[in-house]
């Protein structure tokens, strides 16, 4: 087995082959929607409103490929995006701003964070920080300079709380959030319920409030029930099972959607 970019045995690794991964997806969408830069440019160049599910298996693929694939199919898939993201450009926005690179790796990092530790409870310093450090990758493969990004984990707490504070949600923000919340696809309308409720709940207050997402006493309540059941099922499925479809995810990719990205020129990338 060709080596991937980090050991069987990292903490992202560990982390992100918790089933709990997709629940967090629509949050860190329109965290990262919050930015007015990033709201313009989805706006403007993406068209995930009519096909969510080619937005999902990009993105679904670059996380894979990169936290569990071999070193060539991180470089390769992070290249496709690099390429992907040329074309995002406009007043005052482009898909190559290290700010913005920054925000959208922000997103994703507190978002897995946060429910990892609902789910499976605080990290210690130590694995907190190895978790950070070796998630600093998915912004850097895709061209953000290190030193663009928050030095240890708890700078970025810090960072985090600044962003959250000045950020103010646009009009095309919430547009695009409704596109998430309520998809036109019959499909995806199945789980809308339980999406607009996980969704809301781990937004941070300042942005649910923007997005003018109702959160009453009622929905902590609910929204912590399924939280606590979601625990409970984690901790006696065995571990094996629970991590089975990460193990499943990087061959399912090979078999069905890799030929997007074969004959694509690797990045040569700095991970750190």
């Amino acid at each position: 087995m060709k080596p991937g970019l980090f050991e069987d045995t990292a903490t992202i690794r560990r982390i992100s082959a918790e089933p709990q991964g997709l629940l967090g997806g629509p949050a860190a969408l329109l965290l990262q929607l919050a930015h007015p830069s990033v709201a313009r440019g989805v706006a403007d160049h993406s068209d995930f409103k009519d096909n969510p599910r080619q937005r999902l298996y990009s993105t679904l693929d670059y996380l894979t490929m990169v936290i569990f694939g071999t070193k060539e199919e991180a470089h390769r898939v992070a290249w496709n995006a690099m390429r992907a993201h040329d074309r995002v450009n406009g007043p005052g926005y482009s898909a190559h701003d290290a700010e913005l690179l920054t925000w959208v790796f922000a997103t994703l990092y507190q978002v897995a964070r946060d429910l990892q530790e609902r789910l499976h409870g605080p990290l210690d310093e130590a694995t907190g920080e190895r978790f950070y450090q070796e998630s600093a990758a998915l912004a850097t493969l895709l061209g953000a300079p290190r030193e663009a990004l928050p030095d240890n984990a708890a700078t970025f707490a810090r960072y985090w709380d600044e962003q959250i504070a000045a950020l103010t949600v646009s009009d095309v923000a919430r547009g695009e959030a409704r596109a998430i919340l309520y998809p036109r696809q019959w499909s995806l309308r199945l789980g809308g319920p339980l999406t607009r409720l996980m969704t809301a709940g781990l937004l941070p207050e300042p942005i649910r409030r923007q997005y003018g997402l109702s959160w009453t006493a009622s929905d902590a309540r609910r929204f912590r029930l399924v939280i606590a059941a979601m625990g409970v099922v984690l901790r006696i499925t065995p571990g094996p099972v629970r991590r089975l479809p990460a193990r499943l995810a990087v061959p399912v990719a090979r078999r069905t959607r890799w030929k997007r990205y074969t004959g694509r020129r690797p990045v040569a990338a700095s991970t750190s």
